[in-house]
């Protein structure tokens, strides 16, 4: 058994999810953390993304409220999807509304963040579900998550270098200029690669990123995240880490484009042999914040701020 599911099963001997959350003392405004978030950014209240696809829409709504101290302290989420199911060999597709709720508690160098998540199927309530649990995670003294769940994370300074997954996988990221632009995930034990996506992702150089939040890490640049069971994909995670700084240092510029691939999933090509890339675009107001960006598929993302 690894320290850190060790830690994790004497900590739920400990507290329970309703202990925690409701029954102590903790106050948020005079909670002490290594965290401290990064200061002089504009706070972003709400990120929400819509996509169609296939005549279905979906939508990912995530507001964001915070302690005096500027860090993350509750996420509530609204959430639209459509669940395929197969009968006779007829597929149809299902909504489904998904509302959940997250809570970061900082207990000096320990983060603990509890989250629920209910799911509504408007035309086969027996799918209906709810689920909730907590994860816990430690911070170095640099205020960067040391551990958090079941991954253990390796920095140069307060850049994240690797994450190692209990079982095995480890992630090494890829940077330019400070922007995480890829990630190579493989099996450490027997060095194969399972995936990589090194130069996947390129920046705007010129539109440097004054908001609180990682752009790049929310719409799951970094993926590491998805290895939490909470936060299965980018858009559909509980709670946020990287996007808030706890993975350390993040994309100094707003994410802009990817490689183009085909259909198969392969890599598109120039006559050189050099990869493509298909651009998004960034809406800023008047004075240089982004409030919405479309990427190239068509879904697009508005962001708006706490006055």
């Amino acid at each position: 058994m690894t320290r850190k599911l060790l830690n994790l099963l004497l900590f739920a001997l400990c507290v329970s999810f309703a202990a925690c959350s409701d029954g102590d003392d903790y106050n948020a405004n005079t909670a002490e953390s290594h965290y401290k978030p990064v200061e002089g950014r504009r706070m972003v209240a709400q990120v929400k993304t819509v996509n169609t696809v296939d005549g279905r829409n979906y939508s990912w709504e995530h507001n964001f409220t915070y302690d005096v101290h500027g860090r993350i302290k509750e996420i509530n989420s609204k959430m639209l999807h459509h669940r395929a199911k197969t009968f006779d060999g007829l597929t149809r597709w299902y909504e489904c509304n998904i509302t959940s709720k997250a809570y970061y508690y900082y207990r000096g160098e320990k983060l603990e963040v509890y989250y629920r998540v209910e799911k509504e199927y408007p035309e086969y309530p027996d799918w209906d579900s709810v689920d909730s649990d907590y994860n816990y995670g430690t911070f170095k003294e640099s205020g960067v998550l040391e551990e958090f769940a079941t991954i253990d994370f390796e920095y140069s300074g307060t850049t994240l270098q690797r994450a190692y997954i209990d079982g095995g996988d480890c992630y090494e990221f890829e940077r330019n200029r400070g922007n995480v632009t890829g990630f190579m995930k493989y099996v450490e034990s027997a060095d194969s690669v399972i995936k990589d996506m090194r130069g996947e992702y390129i920046y705007a150089e010129r539109d440097k990123n004054m908001t609180n939040f990682d752009f790049a890490a929310y719409f799951g640049y970094w993926e590491v995240e998805q290895n939490i069971i909470a936060n299965r994909t980018p858009y559909y995670a509980s709670y946020q880490l990287a996007a808030f700084g706890m993975l350390g240092s993040t994309s100094p510029n707003l994410p802009l484009g990817q490689v183009a691939r085909d259909g198969k999933g392969n890599v598109v090509t120039d006559s050189y042999g050099q990869p493509m890339y298909v651009y998004g675009d960034w809406e800023v107001d008047s004075s240089g914040y982004p409030v919405a960006f479309t990427d190239a598929t068509g879904r697009k993302t508005t962001i708006r701020y706490v006055e």
